[in-house]
């Protein structure tokens, strides 16, 4: 997003920070559509209840409408199965159930030959579980419960373990990732002036990996408590403010060589070089405060000056954070507006490490600065432009410094030396549903870059994508059908060339040797996605029959390069084949 690392924004379930909210990456989405009432996406310059994040934030909101009949799904594809139950209890609460389990397993399993050099063991797997209950016993009352949580396994067994190094000896491979959590919501809005929500949030995340006798094991166990308050003080000014405090707490077991670091190619990675790390109970407490207020100077300009300030037991530091949007609404449907802000980032649990990082590191930085403007010329077309800069610094940066530590030289790896910019330009031309057509067009254009800690020269940041388009449509055409597309085209992410290679004669193997840091680039992922529906409408239920066709070209997308045994040839990895989805969704 913007140039940023996918672990520089944040996801949020109502509000509630999660690890992720798609299995494997994209292939589906640990909410169920039934319990979804609307994703918020901020880019950048997003408000100041939202923290400990220098890229963009997503929040996924749930429904809050009560309903008033028992209505639910059953969704079968070739991939899975997924029901949905909600209903009534009363007249002041409701409940829902939902779930979703894959059977790829199953398939894989009984495709692959006993001969294979791979055992599948546990194929790809992945299940989800929620559980949502409202009771509101009081216009002014409301409380909320959600329970959900996620799990993704794969695990094979290889005959020959030089098939994944030659330094393995263990002929294992096994990746798998599960979060649950619970939040409990109170929202009190005795008037239209007032309003507080409280919510309290426990969860426990776990991610395990597993490669011959190399393993990263890691439970975090969190806590969240929010609470925000909003006042409407007079016609022109109102004002939200609040405490967003959470707790972590980290076990885990790393057997690992020393990771790939931001800006360095791939390394071939050696067994025998591997840190061995174990913890437990180390305990991270994260308080933040943040207010924001809205001021109408005019009829139609709106200021919302705001402030967040951090803290973290982590890396020790006070963090103050002011940010503020303007919007000014002009004649025939044109609105300008412009953002600027400060935004703060902790490191990664493996950057300030005692065994893989430095645990002096602190925060990151960044300063977002937006501006743009919006034309509606139809209630249902709105033509979209912002440009945007953000400046990075305070950046943890790899370097080859050495520190003296008990007498003995230690590398320090990193440092909170790197410094970064990155932008561009965004377009977005939106097409509400109307006369059965919905679409978008977004495009982005953008630069990032980043110079390292002691470099003199900036370089291409690992992922620096200067063009990014998506184009979305879908048409309701007679007798029920519908047909709908998905077209992406991505510019590929740099890459560190190799330029040679040694003969390691104490490894028995060659060593590349790399060119200047990301000074070439994959080639262009783009594809197109195809959806067709069919749907059959009875007094008390309805059928619909759906086709969605991955990759309908079937393109060969590039996701890296695998050399020879001396680096002399290579081939690309591909990306996923064509893949189409048939399924079956009942409804009632």
């Amino acid at each position: 997003i913007r140039g940023s690392a996918p672990e520089d924004t944040k996801v949020f379930v109502d509000g509630v920070e999660v690890p992720n909210i798609y299995h494997f990456g994209g292939l589906r989405s640990v909410i169920p559509i039934g319990m979804l009432e609307g994703i918020d996406f901020y880019p950048g310059n997003f408000a100041p209840e939202y923290g400990r994040a220098t890229a963009g934030v997503i929040d996924v909101r749930t429904k809050r409408k009560l309903p008033k009949t028992t209505h639910g799904y059953a969704d079968v594809s070739i991939l899975d199965t997924g029901l949905y139950l909600e209903t009534p209890i009363g007249d002041k609460g409701s409940i829902a159930f939902a779930g979703r389990r894959s059977y790829i397993d199953f398939i894989i399993n009984a495709a692959v030959p006993d001969d294979a050099a791979v055992n599948v063991v546990a194929a790809p797997r992945y299940y989800d579980y929620q559980l949502l209950a409202n009771y509101r016993p009081a216009p002014a009352h409301d409380l909320r419960f959600f329970f959900f949580g996620a799990d993704d396994s794969l695990k094979l067994l290889f005959n020959n373990p030089a098939l994944l190094d030659p330094s393995v000896t263990d002929n294992a491979f096994s990746a798998s990732t599960s979060f649950y959590r619970s939040a409990t919501t109170y929202r009190y809005v005795p008037s239209t002036s007032f309003s507080n929500s409280l919510r309290i949030s426990q969860g426990r995340d776990w991610f395990n990996f597993r490669v011959g006798n190399l393993v990263f094991d890691l439970t975090t166990y969190t806590s969240q408590l929010r609470d925000t308050v909003e006042q409407k003080l007079s016609e022109r000014f109102t004002l939200r403010y609040g405490v967003d405090l959470l707790f972590a707490r980290a076990s885990g077991l790393i057997r690992l060589p020393p990771p790939p670091q931001e800006g360095q190619p791939q390394s071939e990675f050696d067994a025998n070089d591997a840190i061995t790390a174990e913890f437990k109970d180390e305990d991270n407490f994260l308080p933040a405060a943040f207010a924001e207020a809205e001021i109408r100077l005019a009829e139609k300009l709106l200021l919302l000056p705001g402030l967040r300030i951090d803290y973290s037991t982590q890396v020790g530091e006070v963090v103050v954070q002011p940010r503020a949007t303007l919007r000014h609404s002009l004649p025939k449907q044109w609105v300008l507006k412009g953002g600027v802000g400060m935004f703060s980032q902790s490191p990664q649990p493996w950057e300030d490490s005692k065994d893989f990082g430095n645990t002096a590191l602190k925060n990151e930085r960044a300063l977002h600065y937006s501006s743009g403007v919006e034309y509606r010329p139809r209630s249902h077309l709105t033509f979209d432009i912002t440009g945007f800069y953000k400046d990075l610094y305070n950046l943890i940066s790899p370097t080859d410094a050495i520190v003296l530590e008990n007498g003995k030289n230690k590398p320090l790896r990193y440092d909170n030396k790197g410094e970064g910019q990155v932008y561009g330009l965004e377009a977005v031309i939106r097409h509400e549903f109307n006369r059965n057509f919905t679409g978008w067009i977004a495009y982005t254009l953008s630069r990032s870059k980043r110079r390292d800690s002691g470099a003199t020269q900036s370089r291409l940041f690992d992922y620096d994508q200067p063009h990014i388009l998506t184009l979305i449509a879908s048409y309701l055409l007679p007798r029920n059908w519908q047909v709908g597309g998905r077209f992406r085209l991505v510019s590929g992410s740099p890459r560190t060339p190799v330029v040679g290679a040694l003969y390691n004669s104490v490894a028995d193997r060659y060593d590349p040797i790399y060119g200047q840091s990301n000074t070439a680039r994959e080639g262009a992922f783009h594809q197109l996605d195809i959806r067709v529906d069919k749907k059959w409408i009875y007094d008390q239920w309805m059928l619909n029959v759906y086709l969605d066709i991955q990759n309908t070209y079937n393109r060969s997308n590039p996701e890296g390069l695998q050399y020879n045994f001396n680096f002399r040839q290579s081939k690309t990895q591909q990306g996923l084949p064509l893949l189409p989805i048939l399924g079956i969704r009942a409804e009632f």
